[in-house]
């Protein structure tokens, strides 16, 4: 599970979250929501080819195996081609 904390691009706040796991508004999904919030959370951020970036968010893994859900359930339809995520050294760091 993520969730799109900032639009970069319209310099808004969001909070919408996303899961393949689950249809959105169904109890499943309101109980994943509980759970994630509950968990540990790491922060990305998803750029454009000219590294411009687009959304800031918080996803429940940052590995190869499910971290790059952001970018392709989201990201891509927007024109991101890139995810990064912060490191313990507080540098963001391309998946």
């Amino acid at each position: 599970m993520f969730k799109i904390t900032e639009d970069c691009i319209e310099n808004k706040i969001m909070e919408q979250y996303y899961t393949s796991d689950a249809k959105e508004g169904s109890e499943e999904f309101k109980q994943l929501i509980k759970k994630f919030e509950a968990e540990p959370q790491f922060k990305f951020r998803m750029r454009d080819e000219d590294q411009v970036v687009y959304y800031i968010g918080y996803s429940d893994d940052c590995t190869k195996k499910s971290g790059f859900d952001p970018l392709d359930m989201f990201g891509e339809y927007y024109g991101c081609l890139d995810i990064q995520y912060l490191n313990e050294k507080g540098e963001y760091e391309r998946l």
